[in-house]
């Protein structure tokens, strides 16, 4: 996934503003779950990521400022706890998809 990897590594951009590396991280976790679950409504989908009740409400919080605020601050949280958070979803949807990818070849 090209466009996720682009994604994390402009969360991680520091000579991009903070607005826009908060954004390239929400734009990372909505391709993910996109991805997961293409039928869904995006809430429905971000809220279906395999991720802790405090990182679900972490993304809450990014959906609702991309819906209602982006790009003016405040921002939901610092450009680095955003692309964190991508990145531990990143990992959490992996690791799922290789336990998957396992039980099918066995």
């Amino acid at each position: 996934m090209t466009v996720l990897n682009d994604l994390i590594r402009d969360a991680r951009t520091e000579e991009l503003t903070e607005s826009t590396r908060v954004r390239a991280a929400f734009d990372a976790l909505y391709c993910m779950a996109r991805h997961r679950n293409a039928a869904a409504d995006v809430r429905q989908a971000l809220a279906a990521l395999p991720v802790s009740l405090e990182d679900t409400a972490r993304i809450a919080r990014l959906y609702h400022w991309v819906r209602e605020v982006a790009p003016c601050e405040p921002l939901p949280m610092s450009p680095d706890d955003a692309a964190s958070l991508a990145e531990r979803v990143h990992k959490s949807v992996e690791t799922r998809r290789a336990k998957s990818d396992r039980r099918a070849r066995a």
